[in-house]
């Protein structure tokens, strides 16, 4: 695995997020489409949550040698994921048993905070991967069982994948972004 190409992905992931959040105010980060739907503030706190308490905890995990299977593999939704490198261009709806709303950002400078706090830690995890035992494996409830590379892979990912998420409230709200 080339750890430099999978640190400059995901930074350049996380970077795409930074650059774009800070072409608005306070006030068009916190809009809403609609009541039931999330901000770009919400969506860029959602990404932090789930990088650090899902794929991160989840490659800690598998680092650590605990809660951790062996001999078992992805699902076929997990092979064409990793094989493209994306999530099909669906919206998912999270179980309710672990779906959270994120709460808005209470500023600008935490937001960037927080995306920053990802990017230190994927650069961290990322350079733990040699020392991890691919076999050790957990399991995510739709790709089927993943190593720690493929945690940090697939948070990569994910960012990504909510870029349409971003461009979609965009749209629906007619937000302009700032110039220069």
């Amino acid at each position: 695995m080339n750890l430099q190409k999978l640190e400059a992905d995901t930074h350049r992931a996380i970077d795409y997020w930074i650059s774009e959040l800070s072409q608005y105010d306070m006030e068009q980060i916190l809009r809403k489409p609609s009541p039931d739907a999330w901000s770009m503030g919400q969506v860029a706190i959602h990404l932090w949550m789930s990088a650090k308490n899902f794929f991160f905890a989840n490659a800690e995990k598998c680092l650590a040698g605990t809660d951790v299977q062996t001999g078992k593999g992805k699902t076929l939704s997990g092979h064409i994921v990793f094989t493209l490198r994306m999530m099909p261009p669906v919206r998912f709806k999270m179980p309710a048993k672990v779906a959270v709303e994120p709460r808005p950002p209470d500023s600008m400078e935490q937001l960037m905070q927080k995306l920053n706090e990802i990017k230190t830690l994927a650069t961290e995890y990322i350079y733990k991967i040699p020392q991890s035992n691919p076999a050790f494996k957990v399991k995510h409830p739709f790709l089927g069982y993943l190593n720690a590379a493929e945690w940090i892979t697939l948070c990569n990912i994910h960012f990504r994948h909510h870029v349409r998420q971003k461009k979609r409230i965009e749209h629906e709200l007619g937000l302009k972004k700032r110039a220069g």
